[in-house]
């Protein structure tokens, strides 16, 4: 099996940043990455494997979780709803409900009440996996997530980086660990 996998920044994956292809941050960003990457390899067969970070109201700081669900934040290309499977012989880990949307989930983003209705809909957020999850459907391909969980929205962006730079050498190990013995795209 053959697995294109993808994170939005060096830093959530330094350890194999040789092996992952990068995003950038955010639907736009992301939307480029894709739209270069799926025209050099759309008629290959693959499953695209996204891992990152992702901000959570109650997830615990550490802890990966595999996306079973996609909610955006933002215009949805597709009619149906975003539901993914885990990769096949994966280590079991808890599922979740993933918000993405084009902005930075924090309070000083979004306003409480709607943080608060959040979360009943999402378990954890990022900016780029609902454009990833588009690319693969209108390719044709399987999408696979798994995100650590950086922070519980309450951190700034130097604090944030800090903590990335801890938890990539856990997410790497786990990412090696979903792809031993698959050829990286």
């Amino acid at each position: 099996m053959k697995i294109a996998l993808f994170a939005a920044v060096e830093d959530e994956v330094k350890p194999i940043v040789s092996k992952v292809h990068l995003t950038g941050i955010g639907r736009e960003n992301a939307t480029l990455s894709m739209i270069r990457f799926m025209e050099q390899h759309k008629n290959e067969d693959f499953t695209m494997l996204n891992i990152g970070t992702a901000g959570a109201h109650d997830l615990p700081v550490g802890s990966i979780v595999n996306i079973r669900e996609i909610i955006t934040g933002g215009i949805s290309f597709l009619d149906e709803p975003m539901k993914l499977h885990p990769l096949a012989g994966a280590p079991i880990v808890p599922g979740a409900t993933l918000f993405s949307s084009d902005c930075f989930v924090s309070p000083n983003v979004y306003a409480p009440q709607f943080l608060d209705g959040l979360k009943e809909k999402a378990d954890c957020f990022d900016m780029e996996s609902s454009v990833l999850y588009t690319f693969a459907r209108q390719y044709g391909k399987p999408f696979v997530s798994y995100k650590i969980i950086s922070d519980h929205l309450d951190v700034d962006i130097t604090e944030w980086q800090r903590r990335v730079g801890e938890l990539n050498k856990v997410l790497s190990r786990f990412a090696e660990m979903l792809t031993e013995g698959m050829e990286l795209l």
